[in-house]
């Protein structure tokens, strides 16, 4: 099918293709009934507008996230995140004011939060109810999900696929020898650690490997007050952690054991922050970079603003960053 271009709808509705742009844009300077032509044309013939940053020119968005993850002494992730995100933002004059989602009534917190600031559309970071977000949709132009994917509701998702990097970075493991890997995170958290958790076991049955019910710590144990010290049987040579600061933990409450990384067991983890260079070893870790990640969330925003009929799904590339913290045997 030939491209749909501006000049293309022009040619068809007898008019400038300035007219077309200032219809198809909600601006100034074409009749109101000019306009519904258009658009109805554009509609039907399947016109797609390529954003820009005119779309997003002075305008204000909302960077919601759990008031938790982005707090932790050790967090990285979405802190960075939202660090170059607001760098896109600033591209445009535009202005991203962060707002800490509730774990009581969170609608309704995040209703009074948008009828107070009036944005032009909202980042949601992390895992997000499908009720909410279909409420949302009703009251905000443009909503943009980051990090987090759902099946069950055709919203506008920017995310690592979490099943398939687990199962590479399990690959990895398994093609330095290792054959006992264990896991740790909890499991029940989020759907990200579910299907983290869901790639080492794809991975480990290709290699007909049955894992050992001892070598899982079902439990996310960066959220604990105290170092935790962790009992094996069964020690395995190598643990996948759901997240870098899982594997920062995890280094210390080895070293109360009285082994060392990568000499008696290796570790390896998700998200690749900068923490990873920080610990000794430095730590070998598979995530996305933070800024690509913030540009695609940018451009799946203007994406939307640009067309608001438009469902936008982006996968994010990542990378396995080789460091020091996994011995082959």
């Amino acid at each position: 099918m030939a491209k749909v271009t501006l000049e293309k709808i022009a040619q068809e509705m007898g008019c400038s293709k300035v007219a077309v742009y200032k219809a198809l844009s909600d601006k100034k300077g074409v009749s109101e009934e000019l306009r519904a032509r258009i658009k109805t044309y554009a509609e039907s013939v399947g016109y797609v507008r390529h954003p820009s940053l005119l779309e997003a020119k002075n305008k204000k968005f909302i960077f919601f996230i759990s008031q938790d993850f982005f707090l932790m002494p050790s967090e990285q992730y979405y802190s960075t995140i939202f660090y170059f995100l607001s760098a896109e933002c600033n591209k445009s004059n535009s202005v991203l004011q962060i707002a800490f989602l509730e774990p009581q009534k969170t609608f309704e917190r995040m209703e009074g939060v948008i009828a107070s600031y009036k944005p032009d559309g909202i980042f949601i970071a992390g895992q997000i109810d499908e009720a909410i977000m279909k409420k949302l949709d009703k009251i905000v132009p443009a909503v943009i999900v980051v990090d987090y994917f759902s099946p069950l509701y055709p919203g506008n998702y920017v995310y690592v696929d979490n099943f398939h990097l687990s199962y590479i970075l399990t690959r990895f493991l398994l093609g330095k020898g290792h054959t006992h890997i264990g896991f740790v995170g909890d499991v029940t958290k989020t759907s990200a650690i579910a299907d983290r958790y869901f790639g080492y076991l794809k991975a480990l049955n290709e290699a007909g490997i049955a894992p050992d019910a001892d070598w899982h710590v079902n439990v996310n144990i960066e959220r604990n007050i105290d170092v935790p010290v962790i009992s094996f049987k069964n020690l395995p040579t190598a643990f996948l952690c759901h997240c870098d600061a899982a594997a920062q933990w995890m280094y210390t409450s080895l070293a109360i054991k009285g082994l060392h990384i990568p000499d008696d067991v290796s570790v390896v983890s998700f998200d690749n922050t900068a923490l990873c260079d920080s610990l000794m070893p430095k730590l070998t870790s598979a995530g996305p970079q933070k800024d690509y990640y913030a540009k695609k969330a940018f451009g799946a925003m203007l994406e939307v603003l640009a067309n608001r009929n438009r469902t936008i799904h982006v996968p994010i590339k990542t990378n396995l960053v080789e460091r020091g913290s996994v011995r082959t045997i």
